[in-house]
């Protein structure tokens, strides 16, 4: 699976992302697919939308597991690389909460690039 064949994906999950993949600049590769992604993945954070959510992070693990190189990159450098981000704000049960959710093979690339940085 390639970028453009991501965004038909990702807008059967989260349909608000359609208007923002319109806009030409978001959609010249992965790395700008992904991060519209993560981008609406924030918003449904805050606005607490977990079904959604679940929905979300089971997209961005099949865009993971089934997309080409540049797919996979974009998802490890702009999505696990803002999870941190994401839920910093959340309360600890939230936060807890969503981090249980968020698909095991994504998870273990969070906890690579944690143990990889030091912390």
């Amino acid at each position: 699976m390639n970028h453009t064949e991501a965004i038909q994906e990702i807008i059967t999950v989260v349909p608000e992302s359609k208007s923002e993949f319109e806009e030409v600049y978001r959609t010249k590769n992965s790395f700008m697919v992904i991060n519209v992604f993560t981008r609406q993945i924030r918003n449904l954070i805050k606005k607490g939308e977990t079904v959604i959510l679940i929905r979300s992070f089971d997209k961005m693990n099949e865009l993971y597991q089934k997309g080409d190189q540049a797919l996979k990159n974009a998802v490890e450098n702009v999505f696990i690389y803002s999870l941190d981000s994401l839920t910093f704000s959340c309360e600890k049960t939230y936060k807890n909460l969503i981090f249980s959710k968020i698909p095991t093979s994504l998870h273990q690339l969070y906890l690579r690039q944690i143990y990889k940085s030091g912390l």
